[in-house]
């Protein structure tokens, strides 16, 4: 009797050893599943196209290559303060030129004798209105004091502001005027070499 109730026990333990083995977890199933994404992992990200940062390094001669026009005559101001000079600057170079960045392009004026001696050094600025690629053209606008200008002409040019004026380039600057007092007209009236008062800018 002790005997039977032995192999009792013993079966007993054997059938509890077997259904906890059934119940433990299945390590070499969950090895074979793939590895789940985690935070560290890391995607490639279609390259995002960014807005021009400006002129921020100096050009040299070799990347510069501008030709200026004159759009139309000079005008006057109503007031007689200011003479407008519209410029058609195109740029042959082989960058764009810009008015932003650390070292923007811009557009600058001296007025010069009639023996092209300049007399007032850098007295003008006008922003180019936009971007000019290589190219392309754009009129810019500049604005000069009529009371700097009157007995002189005007030369103009481009400027990197921070390294250097385009002449020093080896751009040939454009000269408008000389321009003058008008003789018999109101004060305030600016004429042009020729004695023609300019157009009123309205």
């Amino acid at each position: 009797m002790r005997f039977a109730f032995s192999l009792l026990s013993s079966a007993a333990l054997v059938a509890t050893l077997a259904l906890t083995a059934c119940n433990a977890p299945q390590d070499h199933n969950a090895a074979s599943l793939p590895a789940s994404p985690t935070s560290s992992s890391t995607t490639s990200a279609a390259p995002v196209a960014s807005a021009s940062a400006g002129m921020n390094t100096p050009l040299t001669a070799a990347q510069v290559k501008v030709r200026m026009t004159l759009q139309g005559a000079p005008t006057v101001s109503a007031d007689g303060q200011s003479i407008v000079v519209n410029v058609d600057l195109s740029n042959d170079g082989a960058v764009a030129l810009e008015s932003t960045g650390s070292h923007p392009v811009n557009l600058g004026a001296h007025s010069v004798d009639a023996a092209g001696k300049i007399v007032l050094y850098d007295f003008a600025r006008a922003a180019l209105p936009s971007a000019i690629a290589a190219n392309d053209h754009a009129v810019v606008s500049l604005k000069i004091s009529a009371e700097n200008s009157l007995g002189y002409s005007v030369q103009i040019s481009p400027v990197q502001e921070g390294v250097t004026w385009f002449d020093s380039l080896g751009v040939s600057p454009l000269t408008v005027g000389p321009f003058k007092t008008c003789a018999e007209a109101v004060q305030g009236k600016v004429c042009d070499a020729e004695g023609k008062a300019l157009v009123i800018n309205e």
